[in-house]
Parts: C-alpha cells; structure tokens; sequence
C-alpha cells in the first residue's frame, strides 16, 4: 500500500511545508530546500541555486522566498507556487518522502545506498 499524505501545511512561521503521512511520520521540509529540488525540467536541467537562505526582510523589494500558494495534483501530488514566480514544479507524493530530511530517513537512505547508518 503507498503512503500518502493525510495533512499537508505551509507553516509560515518556521518556513517548512509540513507533511503528516499516512503511517504516521511527519516530515518538515524547509522552503529553500524544497524549491532547490524543484522536480520540473527547467530546473533539473540547469546548475543547482545556490543553498543559501534568504533574508526573511525584504531587502530593495526582494520578497523573500517562500510558497504564495499550494494545490493538490490529482491524488499523488502537490504543486507549489513560489514567490519567486516559479510554479512548473509538481512535487510527486513519493518524491516527497524520498526527500523527508529527518535523521531517522537520512539514516535508512543512507543504509539503504550501502553507506554507514
């Protein structure tokens, strides 16, 4: 059976989209990771931004990066509408927890492609 999301929220205040999926585990995933793995061609295409943050106060009406919306795609995934005016990106529901940051997910990856847990 596939996991999938049971509750999906951006939550401004710490700039993470938070995903409650459905065996229970909750994953947080920061804004500019996320849109730094944007899934879409043009940006898998192309060299990486740079992992930098941005200033969360506007500097010479720079906005700072964050989602301005959110929908689901059918029923497998989400897209997101960044405030850089990026939108192409539909973030699979697997894709997602493939990306979960967490330790416990960085550990089994890591497990899982041979290295040390």
């Amino acid at each position: 059976m596939a996991i999938t999301p049971k509750k999906i929220k951006l939550a401004a205040g710490d700039n993470t989209l938070s995903v409650e999926w459905s065996d229970g585990h909750v994953s947080a995933y920061p804004y500019r990771f996320l849109r730094d793995k944007c899934p879409c061609a043009t940006c898998t295409d192309a060299a990486p931004p740079p992992a930098t943050e941005f200033s969360p106060f506007p500097i010479l009406g720079v906005k700072p990066l964050k989602p301005e919306s959110a929908e689901l795609v059918g029923r497998y995934a989400v897209q997101i509408h960044w405030s850089d005016n990026h939108s192409s990106g539909i973030y699979a529901f697997e894709y997602l927890r493939e990306l979960c940051p967490c330790a416990e997910c960085m550990a089994q990856r890591a497990v899982s492609a041979g290295g040390p847990p």
